[in-house]
């Protein structure tokens, strides 16, 4: 596909503030991951079980749109790799999953993924891909948002940020890992219309259950402080709200050795953005929105920031753990991400370690951090994480890696796309 500069409006960096807003009812995620935007985020939100079986629908033979595959064939092998490690453990669940008019097992996925792997592996060109994904697997279109296949994807990355295993005057904001006293309740025994619903909170002294602490509690007011679960410190809270966003990040103390923060839980609270809040105060215009300029503003003005940021009652939780060894974090398959590679999906629509294929516009930037361009792209991929933002069959969030050149290429992703779903065909039966 020739590929071909494309208009952009939005930067990637409001959907994990906007679209959590509007998607909630999970970070980023993450995760995670929005100001027209808002509108068609609204439009994207969670979907019931029995939509979800109306979110994918067949493609016939005839239709099926050119297959090109624009990235090296490693990095796929890698996630394909990943998905049936994943796979290979929810199939001991004896799971069924609603694809299209099918009820497929996670055998049915594991068979893809390695019919996908023997065809890549013996493939000699992008014409001989897309004729054995022909020959071999069935195609399933993600109706999107509006029912007519529109899906909007936006990336997400692993932050590097600067940090310290002790407070200092530099590094004053901490990072907490899971307090013991938080409980997760399944709803669904209570609520039999609550399937797969969760509560997080905590028993207070008279033993009622109540909501877990909100930012507020916890970055103002300080509640946890002093309580032994501070794993790290960073500069700023900006950075600490990124990586919330974000889910995981790389670590980097004073002695040069670096470390994975790494998702443990949130306090399940909703996600509201703090975007949004000065957008609709109007100390930030629409026209001037980005990322760059939202962080400004929290530094030039300092009074407000703990105010501005404890809008959002949401806060995650982490686990401090070393590096692994090609650097990426774990999804919420329990696999490593791969660049590019790897997408979030919601698992009410689409299960972990499905096959995907998918055509949308996408950021180009140098490994300095330059930004080259926005040009189309369309590639396959395995689905191996979620997001608090992901929700219902027209969003996407494509994981991009870490460094400068990940972060931004994310967040400059925001663009409208179409998403399709491989299976492999089901033979003949005999008997």
């Amino acid at each position: 596909m020739r590929r071909r500069l494309a208009s952009r409006t939005i930067p990637a960096f409001l959907l994990a503030a906007i679209a959590f807003s509007a998607a909630h009812g999970k970070e980023p995620s993450k995760a995670a991951s929005p100001v027209e935007g808002a509108e068609l985020a609204v439009a994207t939100g969670a979907v019931s079980a029995s939509t979800a079986a109306l979110s994918l629908r067949l493609v016939p033979a005839a239709q099926w749109p050119p297959i090109e595959d624009q990235l090296g064939k490693k990095g796929l092998l890698k996630a394909a790799s990943r998905a049936s490690a994943y796979l290979d453990g929810a199939a001991l669940e004896k799971r069924f999953y609603r694809i299209g008019n099918k009820e497929v097992a996670t055998g049915e996925l594991v068979a893809t993924v390695q019919e996908l792997v023997a065809i890549v592996k013996s493939s000699t060109g992008s014409e001989t891909l897309s004729e054995r994904l022909r020959e071999s697997f069935d195609l399933y279109q993600s109706v999107g948002s509006d029912g007519m296949g529109r899906v909007l994807f936006t990336a997400y990355y692993q932050p590097i940020l600067s940090a310290s295993l002790k407070p200092s005057k530099k590094y004053r904001f901490p990072l907490y890992r899971k307090p013991p006293d938080m409980v997760e309740v399944d709803v669904e025994p209570f609520n039999s219309r609550s399937k797969g619903e969760k509560f997080v909170g905590r028993v207070t002294k008279d033993k009622k259950l109540v909501p877990y602490f909100d930012r507020r509690a916890i970055d103002v007011r300080h509640v946890l402080a002093g309580k032994g679960l501070e794993i790290a410190w960073l500069e700023n809270q900006y950075d600490r709200l990124d990586l919330h966003i974000q889910g995981s990040g790389i670590l980097k103390f004073p002695s040069g050795k670096r470390m994975l923060a790494r998702y443990a839980a949130t306090n399940g609270l909703p996600y509201k953005s703090y975007a949004t809040t000065l957008l609709n105060s109007g100390a930030i215009s629409r026209a001037e929105m980005s990322h760059a300029r939202l962080r400004q503003y929290l530094a030039d003005h300092p009074e407000g920031e703990s105010w501005i940021l404890s809008q959002n009652p949401r806060y995650t939780f982490f686990e401090l753990v070393p590096l692994p060894g090609d650097g990426e974090p774990y999804g919420t398959a329990q696999q490593q991400l791969v660049p590019g590679r790897s997408i979030a999906i919601d698992p009410a629509v689409i299960p972990l370690g499905a096959l995907a294929y998918f055509q949308t516009v996408m950021p180009q930037a140098d490994r300095r951090g330059n930004l080259l361009g926005l040009f189309s792209t369309s590639r396959l991929a395995l689905c191996l994480d979620t997001g608090g933002a992901i929700l219902g069959p027209g969003r996407v969030d494509i994981y991009l890696g870490s460094g400068s050149q990940a972060k931004v290429s994310a967040q400059n992703q925001w663009s409208e796309g179409k998403l399709y779903i491989l299976l492999k065909k089901i033979p003949e039966r005999d008997r």
